[in-house]
């Protein structure tokens, strides 16, 4: 039989299809309803079969510990999602096994048990670090020798021997290809532009090979959320940051990075689930260079002027109102108010002494009366949002808007590989925002995150009432960026282990943060074990924290110049957008609970990667529904419908030709009129076809049905994440390329 890939596939009200939602969780939230009792959403392809997975790995100074932890944990990660557990196929209860995704279909499990979902077998696994060079100013500069300043936001594969990883080609990215049955359709699963991995034990080395090849020799204005969006988002990323009469500019439209545009080009597939995992010790410290007129890159410019650098500058202060109150009006810089109180000093401006440039994007409001960073919804409305500002659309008179103009890369059915073909009006693919995932291993304690991978976060505790507002209102101490010793937390006189986080507070002298946590640092010996281990700081070390000048908690006692702990800053910028994508969104901690027992359940990053890869079993298995459903008295099914919207353009006549029906007049009209304000009139050239409903008892599901397409509305299932799901069967999974939206209309008043 023809194999038909869908483009879209949408759930509607049969009454009220005309108010169909854009949400695109994948659990099925409630949103504004067309009655007091009615739901829509958007969720996802009934089987996933393809991840892309992208670590932006921080390469500045002192990351490699925790570059060699995040290795340690790369089998738990793969192992997530090639080898998920397998399940009773009558309660859906683990056996305690895992599948083998070598085998034959029937055989990955027991006799009796199946995979909880469908082992990956076809993965994209790809690193970008966090420099992107000095934005404009002189910093970071990319011909620096020996460096790796300004990565570009392009996949990097560096190996140990310096040289770049064969098995990521010359695209720098693993693909982990076995030959299979679930690959054997090539009109699906083209073979992949890099070499096929096809050994998961080669898979596991390549993968740590890369993420500890990244080093640490990059730019110390780590851009870790700018380099991602740069890599997936920006439709015409730029090749470098220019300055004309001491303007930044993105160059003219034309000059556009041909390399990583083939890169994401073979990177993203349009029908994948993509997860972003961020590893940093740091909070993200780059600039929006074309900010305040194109000015804001000499906030990454160096302030000693002297011969050597004769462009180097001093920055304005703030206003007096900016220290107690960064949101009010009053608070600017002391450029747009020279007489204010607080601009008589100094001429207006910091000193060197004031203005430590390994501290500057820490409290900039407060400090500088302005905030030259990109704000955080360009990121969150990066990784949700169908379209996305050009370059030409980000400002208006140098303030960021970002007037959404193009199609978002993430969310197009075809990508672009060369700078001379369509970089912005790209057509829509099938891939939704709840196939979004945004993890962040980062500054922020164990102590204040849940205990469960599904229980909720605190995040009154991590950010604050309102960071957008800069209201820290109930936040723990330990997430406070500050150079001087936070209230409520031991002095620098107290011992190294006063606080159970952080250790204690240390005095900076003004040129580094207080941190969010430490950790002690461990290493494995030949016979496996781990024991303590201490970093020797050589004379201009800039990896180490131990120089002798300073006493941070993090040094031994008998030798001020040995580093026997790690840290982390607060994260709060990264934090931020895994909030604000809620569910989507993962934060776990960059200091590990122990590093002294290598084969227990939390050892490392291992909690942190079980996190990630619970969340993304989610919606390899089935969508939760929020509020019961009532059925119809007479034939069970509940209130909802399906409908799917083909790829090729034609006539809907073609549904027959799937088992499926054309839906009636009137819904297809109202559904076509809604699509369209979407995604425009060509919308209505592709067939939409009506996916029936299958009924089940409650316990039961249709997932198990191979022969006929449908969905069904499954209650109290064994082993299920949530009580109420949407399940489709195992015959829908040729509805691989879809984009569902649920909408139901509930008679009576719900829960």
């Amino acid at each position: 039989m023809t194999r038909i890939t869908l483009a879209h596939a949408v759930v509607g009200s049969i009454a009220t299809l005309t108010a169909l939602a854009g949400c695109l969780r994948r659990d099925v939230a409630a949103q504004d309803p067309t009655t007091k009792s009615s739901f829509a959403t958007v969720v996802p392809q009934p089987a996933i079969d393809k991840v892309d997975l992208l670590l932006m790995v921080d390469n500045s100074s002192s990351m490699a510990d925790k570059q060699r932890i995040l290795a340690d944990a790369v089998p738990d990660l793969l192992r997530g999602l090639v080898q998920p557990k397998c399940v009773d196929k009558t309660t859906r209860v683990a056996t305690g096994k895992l599948a083998d995704p070598l085998k034959a279909t029937a055989e990955q499990c027991a006799a009796g048990s199946e995979p909880a979902f469908t082992p990956i077998t076809d993965m994209h696994i790809g690193i970008i670090s966090s420099s992107l060079g000095g934005m404009g100013s002189n910093s970071c500069k990319a011909t620096e020798a020996g460096r790796h300043n300004d990565d570009h936001g392009r996949l990097v594969a560096r190996g140990k021997d310096g040289k770049d990883l064969a098995q990521a080609g010359d695209l720098h990215f693993l693909a982990w290809y076995p030959d299979v049955e679930q690959n054997a359709d090539k009109s699906r699963h083209p073979d992949p532009p890099v070499p096929a991995t096809k050994s998961l034990d080669t898979l596991g080395a390549s993968f740590r090979e890369l993420v500890t090849g990244i080093g640490q020799d990059g730019c110390g204005f780590e851009a870790q959320l700018e380099s991602v969006y740069r890599f997936l988002v920006q439709p015409d990323p730029w090749t470098q940051i220019a300055l004309v009469d001491g303007h930044a500019t993105y160059g003219a439209p034309g000059e556009v990075d041909g390399d990583l545009l083939k890169q994401r080009a073979a990177f993203l597939r349009p029908d994948s689930l993509v997860a972003v995992v961020v590893l940093s010790d740091e909070d993200d410290s780059s600039v929006d260079p074309l900010a305040f007129q194109g000015t804001a890159w000499r906030f990454e410019q160096g302030n000693v002027v002297s011969k050597q650098c004769p462009d180097c500058m001093l920055l304005p202060r703030a206003t007096a109102a900016c220290a107690e109150h960064p949101n009010a009006k009053e608070c600017t810089s002391c450029v747009f108010a020279a007489t204010d109180p607080s601009c008589a000093a100094n001429g207006g401006v910091y000193s060197p002494e004031q203005d430590p440039i390994n501290v500057r994007f820490h409290a900039m409001k407060r400090r500088f009366g302005v905030d030259p960073q990109f704000p955080v919804t360009r990121y969150v409305d990066g990784f949700t949002k169908t379209k996305v500002p050009s370059r030409a659309a980000e400002h208006v008179n140098g303030t960021y808007v970002g007037r959404t103009d193009c199609t978002n890369p993430l969310f197009a059915a075809r990508l672009p590989s060369q700078p001379n073909e369509e970089l912005c009006r790209l057509p829509r693919g099938a891939r939704t925002k709840d196939l979004v995932y945004f993890a962040v291993i980062g500054g922020v304690p164990n102590q204040l995150l849940p205990a469960g991978t599904k229980d909720p976060v605190d995040w009154t505790k991590i950010l604050g009432k309102d960071p957008s507002t800069y209201d820290e209102t109930g936040i723990d101490p330990h997430m406070i960026a500050s150079t001087d010793p936070r209230p409520g937390l031991p002095p620098p006189t107290a011992a190294d282990d006063a606080d159970p986080i952080s250790g204690r507070e240390w005095t900076t002298g003004g040129t580094d943060l207080q941190f969010a946590c430490t950790f002690p640092l461990f290493e494995v010996g030949p016979d496996g074990r781990s024991a303590p281990a201490a970093h020797p700081c050589l004379k201009d070390d800039s990896t180490c924290d131990c120089n002798g000048a300073h006493t941070p908690p993090l040094c031994a006692k008998s030798d001020a110049r040995s580093q026997v702990r790690g840290k982390a800053y607060p994260a709060r910028r990264e934090l931020q957008v895994a909030r604000d994508l809620g569910d989507h969104g993962i934060a776990a901690s960059l200091c590990p609970k122990q590093l002294s027992a290598p084969d227990a359940d939390d050892y490392g990053y291992r909690p942190a990667v079980r996190a990630i890869t619970d969340r993304l079993e989610g919606s390899l298995v089935a969508s939760c529904v929020p509020h019961p459903l009532t059925r119809d008295p007479g034939d069970g099914k509940v209130p909802c419908l399906v409908l799917a919207t083909l790829a090729t353009p034609g006539p809907d006549t073609i549904c027959k030709s799937l088992g499926l029906e054309t839906p009636g007049a009137e819904v297809l009209v109202a559904f076509r009129d809604r699509v369209a304000a979407d995604e425009g009139e060509g919308s209505r050239a592709f067939p939409v076809c009506e996916v029936p409903q299958t009924v089940v008892a409650p316990g039961a599901s249709c997932r198990g049905e191979d022969t006929n397409l449908g969905f069904c509305y499954a209650e109290n299932i064994p082993g299920a994440s949530c009580p109420r799901s949407l399940v489709f069967t195992k015959a829908t999974a040729k509805l691989q390329d879809a984009r569902f939206t649920l909408q139901c209309i509930q008679v009576g008043e719900q829960p």
